[in-house]
C-alpha cells in the first residue's frame, strides 16, 4: 500500500466511527476518499456533490441561522449533514477558521458503507440528533449542558489504559502503539507510573535524533508525567494540558493508573477549540498574531457562557490564556532583546493573580529580579523586556493600569531583597496606603520566568502577616469604605446621576468586598491560597470566620458571580462594551430579594470583623 494511503487509513483507524472497521474496509475507504484544501475563510462545505468530510488539519465553524456558532470542526471531527435526511446542520452556514485540509467520502460511497453496517447509519442519525438538540439549548438559553467544569475525569475514559514496562524496547513500544491505536503509551513500573511516551516522542527523541530502536522506551519517554485523579473536572485537566503545552494527561488513582485522557476527548466533549486557541498562542510569531488570535477570546468565551459554563471556570480560563499570552510575549521579547542577563520571576496579582480575570481586566503585574540585579548594567534591558510586554498585552485586550502598577513601571520591578524588605515594610510598620498596596500585591502568583524567585515572598506574607494584626485592621478599615449599598427597609442605593444613573457597582458593591474579606481571612490564618473561594474555604472554622459565615460568604460570592456572568453575556450578545453596572429593576424579584441578602451578609461579615480587630485599629 502506497505510504500516502497508508498514512490515510492509520488516520481513519481513530476516527468514528470508522475505526470499528476491519482493515480491509478501511484501506478500501481510503482509496474512495477525495482531498480538499480550504483556505482561511473559505466557504464550507466545499461547492459540489454531497460528502461527509472529515477535518484532516485545521478548524470549521459551523453557524446557525441566527449567527450563533453552532459547532466548531477540529482535526478527527466529521461532517455528514449534507448525507442524512431533513438535517438542521445542512443548512448552517460553515467558513474554514484557518487553512484546513479535508477528507470527503463521496454520498454514494457513504450508502454502500451503510447497507454493509447499519449500526454506522443508526449512530450517525442518533449523534445529530444529540447535536440539534444540544444548539437548540445553546439558541434558547434552555437548561445546563454538559459543560467541562462539571465532568470529571473519570467520565472521559473510554477504555482500559495502554501499558508496557519502561524496559520494553522502543520497536515493540512503537508496534503496541500501532497494534492498538493509541497515540500514546503509559509506563508503569512495580504497578506505578513511570513515564509516558507519545507519537511526537518516537518521530523527535528517536527517529530524528538517530536513536537504535532496540534501546528500551523509558530513554525517550517523560518520566513521572503529570496525573490528576479520575474525579478532577475535566475543565482542570484542560488548564493543566494548556499551562504545559501537552496533548495527554494520564488519570491516576493512588498508585493505580486507570487510563488517559487527550486533548481531542476534551475537545469533543467541550464542542469549543479552547485547546485550539491555547496551541495557536504558543505558535504565534508576532504580536498581530497573538492580538489576532485573542480577539477571538469574546466570541469563545461567550459560547461557553451560553453552554452553561460558570464564572469561576470561565475566569480561570481567561487567567490561563492571559498567562500562555505573557509567557509567548516575554519569549518574543527575549528572541529579540537577546537573553535576559539575570534571572526573573514575571507575576501576575490582582483579579490576574487570583485567576478570576474577566473580558475586561486591567493589568496587574510586576517583576522579581535576581539579588544579582544591577540597575547601571540590566536596568535598559528590564525596562525594554518589561514595556514590550505590558504593551503587548494592551494590544491583546488587557488594558493598561490606570494606576501604573505594572512591570513596566521601575517601581514595580524590584530585586528579591527589595521586595522581601517592601513586603516587610508593609506588614510590621504599616498604614492605610501600605495596607492598600499589600491588598493589591499579596495576591500574586508566578506565571513566567524562575517561579523559585517568588517563592521566598510568598513564604514570608503566610509566616508574618497573622503575627502583624494591625496590617490586618488597616485592611478592614479600608474595606468599610465600601459599605453595602442599602438604605433603611433595604432599599438599594443607586448611583443618583451621571452615565450609571439607577444602577448598582455590582463590583465596587459586591465582589470587591468580597475579595477583601477573604484575603483578610486568608492573610490571618497564614493560607497561602489566592483564589476567593480556596481562601474562604481554607479560613473557615478559624479565629475570625465560622463555618456557617464562610458558607454565607461562599454563597454570596457565587450569586453575584453569576449574576455577573449573566450581565456579561447579555452584554457581549448584544455587541456592548463590558461593564458592571445593573439597574435592579432589571432583576426578577427574586433576583432582588437575593441581592439584598447577599448586600446584608457582606454589611454583616464586615462589622464582624471590624469587632474583631478593634483592639488593632490604628486611631
Amino acid at each position: 500500500m502506497h505510504d500516502e494511503l497508508a498514512e490515510i487509513r492509520d488516520f481513519l483507524a481513530e476516527v468514528p466511527p470508522f475505526h470499528q472497521l476491519p482493515g480491509a474496509e478501511l484501506e478500501a475507504l481510503s482509496r474512495a476518499l477525495v482531498i480538499r484544501y480550504l483556505r482561511r475563510g473559505s466557504d464550507f462545505p466545499p461547492a459540489g456533490p454531497a460528502h461527509l468530510w472529515i477535518v484532516r488539519q485545521g478548524a470549521v465553524d459551523l453557524r446557525q441561522p441566527d449567527g450563533s456558532l453552532g459547532r466548531r470542526l477540529a482535526e478527527a471531527d466529521s461532517f455528514d449533514a449534507a448525507c442524512l435526511p431533513d438535517s438542521e446542520e445542512a443548512h448552517w452556514s460553515g467558513h474554514a477558521r484557518e487553512d484546513t485540509l479535508l477528507y470527503g467520502l463521496p454520498l454514494e460511497r457513504l450508502q454502500t458503507l451503510w447497507q454493509a453496517h447499519p449500526e454506522l447509519r443508526a449512530q450517525a442519525l442518533e449523534k445529530l440528533g444529540e447535536r440539534l438538540r444540544k444548539a437548540r439549548r445553546h439558541q434558547e438559553g434552555e437548561g445546563r449542558t454538559r459543560d467541562l467544569s462539571g465532568l470529571q475525569l473519570a467520565q472521559l475514559i473510554t477504555r482500559p489504559p495502554v501499558q508496557a514496562a519502561p524496559d520494553l524496547s522502543i520497536r515493540a513500544a512503537a508496534a503496541l502503539m500501532t497494534r492498538e491505536r493509541v497515540s500514546a503509551l503509559l509506563l508503569v513500573e512495580g504497578g506505578c507510573l513511570a513515564g509516558i511516551v507519545t507519537d511526537r516522542d518516537l518521530r523527535s527523541r528517536c527517529l530524528a535524533a538517530g536513536l537504535d530502536d532496540s534501546s528500551p522506551v523509558s530513554t525517550i519517554m517523560t518520566a513521572a508525567p503529570h496525573h490528576l485523579p479520575p474525579e478532577a473536572p475535566a475543565f482542570e485537566a484542560l488548564l493543566e494540558m494548556t499551562r504545559r503545552g501537552i496533548h495527554h494527561l494520564p488519570v491516576v488513582r493512588g498508585h493505580e493508573v486507570l487510563g488517559l485522557v487527550s486533548s481531542t476527548d476534551l475537545l469533543r466533549a467541550q464542542g469549543v477549540s479552547v485547546v485550539d486557541l491555547a496551541d495557536r498562542l504558543r505558535r504565534a510569531t508576532s504580536l498581530e498574531e497573538l492580538a489576532r488570535t485573542m480577539g477571538e477570546l469574546p466570541e469563545l468565551w461567550l459560547t461557553l457562557a451560553r453552554r452553561g459554563d460558570g464564572a469561576t471556570a470561565l475566569g480561570r480560563l481567561v487567567a490561563g490564556l492571559a498567562d500562555l499570552l505573557t509567557q509567548r510575549l516575554l519569549q518574543l521579547a527575549e528572541a529579540r532583546l537577546g537573553p535576559a542577563p539575570v534571572p526573573y520571576a514575571w507575576i501576575a496579582y490582582g483579579s490576574h493573580g487570583r485567576q478570576e480575570l474577566t473580558l475586561f481586566s486591567d493589568q496587574d503585574n510586576a517583576l522579581v529580579l535576581a539579588d544579582s540585579y544591577d540597575p547601571a548594567k540590566h536596568g535598559e534591558y528590564f525596562r525594554a523586556l518589561s514595556t514590550s510586554v505590558c504593551d503587548g498585552l494592551a494590544a491583546c485586550g488587557f488594558i493598561l493600569c490606570p494606576g501604573e502598577m505594572m512591570a513596566c513601571n521601575p517601581r514595580w520591578r524590584l530585586p528579591l531583597e527589595t521586595w522581601r524588605l517592601t513586603f516587610l515594610d508593609w506588614i510590621c510598620h504599616t498604614d492605610p496606603q501600605k495596607a492598600r498596596l499589600a491588598s493589591n500585591l499579596f495576591d500574586f502568583r508566578p506565571i513566567a520566568g524562575d517561579p523559585g524567585l517568588s517563592q521566598p515572598l510568598a513564604a514570608l506574607i503566610a509566616t508574618e502577616s497573622p503575627r502583624h494584626e494591625t496590617l490586618l485592621a488597616h485592611m478592614v478599615t479600608n474595606a468599610a469604605t465600601r459599605p453595602a449599598p442599602l438604605g433603611f427597609f433595604r432599599q438599594f442605593l443607586v448611583a443618583r446621576s451621571g452615565e450609571h444613573q439607577g444602577q448598582l457597582d455590582l463590583k465596587f458593591h459586591g465582589l470587591m468586598p468580597l475579595h477583601e474579606l477573604a484575603r483578610i481571612h486568608a492573610l490571618a490564618c497564614g493560607c497561602g491560597a489566592t483564589g476567593t473561594a480556596e481562601r474562604l474555604r481554607a479560613a473557615a472554622g478559624g479565629r475570625h470566620l465560622s463555618p456557617e459565615g464562610a458558607e454565607d460568604l461562599l454563597a454570596a460570592y457565587d450569586f453575584l458571580q453569576a449574576l455577573r456572568l449573566t450581565h456579561h453575556r447579555e452584554r457581549l450578545a448584544a455587541g456592548q462594551a463590558l461593564d458592571n453596572f445593573v439597574a435592579p429593576e432589571s432583576l426578577s424579584h427574586l433576583e432582588r430579594q437575593r441581592l439584598r441578602d447577599v448586600f446584608g451578609i457582606i454589611a454583616t461579615q464586615q462589622r464582624a470583623l471590624g469587632a474583631s480587630f478593634q483592639e488593632s485599629r490604628v486611631l
